[in-house]
């Protein structure tokens, strides 16, 4: 009898090809783009492409590359570097499309320009606004609805985080799923609606509270009664925590400050946009980046893409090590200091009913929450005849520049950890109704090991507070 095996039929391995799963985010962050295929040196590294133009044939025509838009004509609307960055982005979020822009912020605007061109038959738009969340964003967002006489509803998270103590005057909204029922129910009464511009930060930076998106658009009629264009800024999640074009059905495009966890090294500002569909409003906002030049060098995009490579590695550690640092901070508080009641952590990922676990697990269906926690100190901790906003304030500027392996700087998703005392940046100096918590420390986690960051804050904690 013979042993010889037999070599599978052709058919066979079609087959088996033909059921090999899509490749999962860990893949599609370290391998970047697929390859061009009329790449002629087949180079693993996507190439740097400099030039600002390019040379038309004796045809006259102008060349075309795999996986670009159009024929490359301008380095402003098109470049192959900028391009490559788009395409792994867009696979991390499972868009159809993607463009980067030169900033964060930039990307902000061409969303707000974009939206802007949709047609508004009674002439009027609403913005729905964040009352947490990142600081410029928000201004930004009101500033421009200003101008143009957009129409602006602020909402409040789902559940807020009770800080007593920290001369925080929150402003008062109601939830999201609230504010979209009453305007639903305002636009049957008049038979009128308008185009709504909703902007979330799944978790507001910096207090990290949670915005349940799932539950607040889960209603078809909702959302097409009000004629409903959602943006969801997913700088902090980034797609290895929570990619929202899956998780939310009425998501229309992702924005990213680049910036941050995308790039990783804190050596580029850039920005992106992922959308679901090409529709008019995504092709206006191409259409916006090319007119207002917001758009990337390849230099950049070199730098963007070779950071996204080790996205999936980088956001794990720092998430793990969040975590870490969030559960040692509630459980061990007897080893922090005589005062140590007076020290709050804020992480979405921490199993505190008051602050939102149950809706993180539902935006984070990894069990990955972000790299990104504070540390708020109330006012209980000075003595009590300096018990005041000043003294709150110096005492947290102290601690972030008292804290060995962190670093005291604006920013976050780097590969370094930083501290920041946010209402130092945020806020008029002596604010008394200021918009976060005076006693609150922004934290970006980073790759150190989380012993020596856990050691660096205990360290701080030690030293402003006078223990031995």
């Amino acid at each position: 009898m013979s042993t010889t095996r037999r070599r599978p039929s052709r058919s066979r391995v079609t087959v088996a090809r033909a059921r090999m799963d899509p490749p999962r985010l860990p893949t599609l962050c370290a391998r970047g783009a697929p390859p061009l295929e009329d790449e002629p040196t087949r180079s693993v590294v996507p190439p740097v492409y400099p030039s600002t133009t390019y040379a038309r044939d004796a045809e006259h025509t102008l060349p075309l590359i795999a996986g670009a838009r159009a024929p490359l004509c301008y380095a402003r609307p098109d470049n192959p570097s900028v391009r490559a960055c788009e395409r792994a982005l867009c696979a991390l979020e499972g868009g159809s499309d993607c463009a980067m822009f030169s900033s964060g912020m930039a990307a902000v605007t061409a969303v707000l320009e974009g939206w802007y061109r949709l047609d508004a038959p009674s002439g009027r738009r609403r913005a729905l606004v964040p009352t947490d969340g990142y600081f410029a964003v928000r201004a930004h967002i009101l500033d421009w609805c200003a101008v143009r006489g957009v129409e602006t509803v602020m909402y409040a998270p789902d559940v807020r985080s009770e800080l007593p103590g920290t001369f925080w005057y929150p402003t008062k909204a109601e939830p999201l799923r609230k504010v979209l029922e009453e305007l639903a129910q305002a636009a049957a009464r008049v038979g009128d609606a308008c185009p709504t511009l909703l902007w979330i930060e799944p978790t507001a930076n910096p207090t990290w509270d949670v915005v349940d998106v799932s539950n607040a658009l889960c209603d078809t009629k909702v959302a097409e009664k009000l004629g409903i264009y959602t943006c969801v800024d997913a700088t902090v999640l980034t797609p290895i925590c929570c990619q929202p074009l899956k998780a939310f059905p009425y998501c229309n495009v992702v924005m990213h400050s680049a910036t941050k966890y995308l790039n990783g090294h804190s050596d580029v500002v850039a920005g992106a946009l992922v959308t679901r569909t090409e529709d008019d409003t995504w092709n206006a906002i191409l259409h916006n980046r090319k007119l207002s030049g917001a758009t990337m060098g390849s230099f950049d995009a070199y730098l963007l893409a070779r950071g996204m490579r080790t996205l999936d590695v980088r956001v794990r550690r720092q998430s793990e090590t969040a975590m870490y640092i969030a559960e040692y901070f509630e459980a061990n508080k007897e080893h922090i200091g005589p005062r140590a009641g007076c020290v709050r952590v804020l992480y979405p990922g921490y199993s505190n009913p008051s602050h939102n676990h149950e809706l993180a697990c539902r935006i984070c269906p990894h069990g990955l929450f972000g790299g990104m926690l504070s540390i708020v100190f109330t006012v209980d901790i000075l003595p009590p005849e300096d018990q005041n906003l000043q003294n709150l304030s110096a005492l947290c500027q102290k601690f972030a520049v008292s804290c060995p392996n962190w670093t005291c700087a604006t920013s976050l998703g780097g590969f370094e950890s930083l501290i920041e005392h946010r209402y130092s940046v945020e806020c008029t100096p002596g604010d008394e109704t200021p918009h976060i918590p005076v006693g609150l420390l922004r934290l970006s986690v980073g790759l150190e090991d989380r012993h020596d960051l856990l050691q660096g804050l205990l360290s701080g904690i030690r030293t402003v507070c006078g223990y031995a």
